[in-house]
């Protein structure tokens, strides 16, 4: 836990160090249109910086709205889940995204990098596979997709909203393992974690079981970057909470940038200290 004197500290060795900080895109308003970006984080303004490198949330999501739904072919219902928005300050850092279900919910989340705030996509644009389920986007989505994939597009910059990329996905549900091309949009729907190779990351890992899911991404960039949580198993109770937790811990190159640069604020403290001239009292 940082207390203000780190706080300071950090932020002068940080421009002590030349360290280019993103700087925020607009005022903090989480945008919506096709989905609204639920919940809040207990920082208030959904930034990993110098002074908040961990920021938690919680919500609530249906038990099936990520997966496991036999009515939606197995993919996601974009309304069923909770959407969290969240800006990463810190470029050069690992960030982790964590979810850690209530003993009746078993978590599945997505990992999208945005162009700005997200948006909140559109409802129109793509033919769904399977009308006869519910019609269009996002009613039923591809969560697990790069983006680009059928079932993403409403969401996608250029297309109907503003991401970027898919980074990665967990599936907390053991038994959930869909490869034939039966979801809705075709996905694949594979529990663990999963990654794919993005612009935004150098690499990844994860873990996902019981009530619980993560997604670590390394040298994560800065900019902003949205994620979906919602249940895996319908067998599992109805609306259940969970806790969210986003963490990032400065690469070592980072670290070795940031001693420097208190190294080199000491060094000026010094020298302005030894050419102050001496009061000698009369």
């Amino acid at each position: 836990m940082f207390t203000k004197k780190h706080s300071k500290l950090i932020k002068v060795a940080v421009k002590a160090s030349a360290v280019a900080v993103a700087a925020l895109f607009g005022a903090h308003t989480y945008a919506a249109d096709a989905v609204i970006v639920h919940g809040s984080f207990g920082s208030g303004d959904n930034s990993l910086d110098g002074s908040s490198t961990s920021i938690t949330a919680s919500g609530f999501a249906i038990n099936n709205g990520y997966t496991d739904n036999p009515y939606l072919n197995n993919s996601a219902d974009a309304y069923a889940g909770t959407w969290f928005t969240f800006e990463n300050q810190l470029g050069g850092s690992d960030v982790t995204v964590s979810v850690n279900g209530s003993s009746t919910f078993v978590p599945g989340v997505t990992v999208w990098a945005t162009d700005g705030v997200f948006d909140g996509g559109t409802q129109s644009g793509e033919i769904q596979l399977n009308p006869s389920i519910y019609p269009g986007t996002p009613h039923v989505m591809n969560a697990t997709g790069q983006l680009g994939d059928l079932g993403t597009q409403w969401m996608q910059d250029g297309q109907g909203g503003n991401a970027l990329a898919t980074l990665g996905y967990a599936v907390a549900n053991s038994s959930i393992n869909i490869t034939d091309g039966s979801t809705t949009w075709g996905e694949d729907v594979v529990s663990g974690a999963h990654g794919y190779t993005t612009a935004f990351d150098s690499g990844w890992y994860g873990n996902a079981s019981g009530n619980s899911a993560s997604l670590t991404f390394d040298n994560l960039a800065a900019g902003w970057y949205t994620l979906y949580i919602a249940g895996t198993d319908s067998t599992s109770a109805g609306n259940s909470g969970f806790d969210l937790v986003v963490s990032a811990v400065p690469e070592a190159e980072t670290w070795a940038m940031l001693l420097a640069g208190l190294g080199f604020v000491g060094w000026r403290l010094r020298k302005q200290t030894r050419n102050e001239p001496s009061m000698i009292s009369a």
